[in-house]
């Protein structure tokens, strides 16, 4: 197994300081536990399952946090770390990744920095056992529109469903993350440096953005080269409903090596939360694509014409052990448009680990047909995360 020293001790230091941590100041188990602690809320109140969101959390989500009470949010620090163990079976011998991965170790910040500016900050400072770079890092302006409106700066999610960037699926829905030649739409639908405007009023969601790169701090400057997208999503989106349904879509460009890529896409989503009656959860996406250019087929070496991609995503999933857990059975399709299929299903299993505060563990075991994430024999291949997030001071 080939590590590097030096971000792997950080990891284990990091590790180290947060279980001490985790000993040494006790409190209820928390997705973002700072404003958990500043409200003395159990993760329920947001979340199906850490970082999964249900109704009211994805309302908090896409206002920006500026529903919440910035007086009770002042009550707790702003900062709390996070540090996670991750294992694939699909890395080791011959991939040049550990199979075990220690060095995943961030700091993040998130609340108001005037009454009408909240921001979101999250830094790896050891990322897959590199140095890490900057994940997120936004502010929101929220008095526009009285109050209805939000202007996103800096490097966020594009709008998308929020289980594109909070479930408790370790690979997550694999919709909107087709390759298409030399075009990876999963970059595309990543954290990406831009500027947004959502328009949150009653069960309305509306949201339209303009994207460039998703590189580190340097790319925050660069507009001359990469993928640049105008994204937007329409949506019925109540924090008191527990079923949110819309339309999400982009259009835009990327070079390639046969020139100028121009692609666009259209997806529609439902997601259901579920209930104390035994009302299983629900995820539906499909999105259809375009690509007039997508480069030279890595295989063949010929050029690519234009052709239409079609994803699929569809989770059911249930909480048990009385909300503690919650179990997903997911099923992806992936069509690029060349008769090159992909085929996946995975079983999903979140939960908050027993005695040991804010640890969160996961699992997925992906199988079936010809998917891009079984092994060569078809499956299954495991994957597993133990995710500890701590505050770094308590409330006042």
């Amino acid at each position: 197994m080939r590590i590097r020293l030096f971000p792997a001790l950080i990891g284990a230091f990091a590790l180290g300081a947060l279980v001490f941590g985790m000993f040494a100041k006790p409190k209820p188990s928390q997705a973002m536990p700072t404003f958990a602690q500043a409200y003395g809320f159990q993760c329920s109140v947001c979340h199906t399952q850490v970082p999964l969101l249900n109704a009211y959390g994805r309302y908090v989500q896409r206002t920006a946090y500026a529903v919440l009470d910035r007086h009770t949010l002042a009550r707790a620090n702003p900062v709390w770390l996070g540090e996670s163990l991750n294992y694939d079976s699909t890395a080791g011998a011959g991939t040049g990744l550990p199979r075990y991965s220690f060095g995943n170790f961030a700091v993040h910040a998130a609340g108001f920095v005037t009454p009408d500016i909240t921001y979101h900050a999250q830094q790896w400072v050891v990322q897959n056992e590199q140095h890490g770079g900057i994940d997120t890092l936004w502010v929101s302006y929220n008095n526009l529109f009285n109050h209805s409106g939000h202007l996103f700066i800096g490097k966020q999610l594009n709008p998308a469903p929020s289980p594109y960037s909070q479930t408790f699926d370790i690979d997550g829905p694999s919709a909107s993350n087709t390759l298409v030649g030399e075009h990876d739409w999963a970059a595309t639908y990543g954290n990406r440096w831009g500027a947004k405007l959502a328009y949150v009023q009653g069960s309305l969601d509306v949201e339209a953005g303009y994207y460039l790169t998703g590189d580190d701090l340097q790319g925050i400057s660069d507009f001359s080269a990469g993928d640049k997208t105008f994204q937007w999503k329409l949506a019925y989106a109540s924090p008191k409903v527990p079923i949110e349904a819309g339309f999400f879509g982009s259009n835009g460009s990327i070079p390639v090596s046969t020139g100028t890529n121009h692609y666009n896409s259209v997806a529609a989503y439902v997601q259901i939360d579920p209930n104390e009656f035994g009302r299983p959860g629900l995820l539906a996406i499909h999105q259809v694509a375009g690509d007039s250019n997508p480069g030279v087929d890595s295989a063949s070496g010929n050029v690519m014409p234009a052709t239409i991609s079609r994803g699929t995503s569809v989770e059911l999933y249930e909480p048990i052990l009385k909300g503690n857990a919650v179990i997903g059975l997911r099923h992806d399709f992936n069509n690029d448009g060349y008769a090159t299929l992909t085929n996946g299903n995975s079983i999903n299993l979140g939960f908050n680990v027993p005695h040991f505060n804010y640890l969160h563990g996961y699992l997925e075991a992906n199988l079936g047909g010809n998917s891009a994430l079984a092994g060569a024999s078809g499956g299954p291949t495991w994957k597993g995360m133990l995710w500890l997030t701590l505050p770094i001071k308590a409330v006042k």
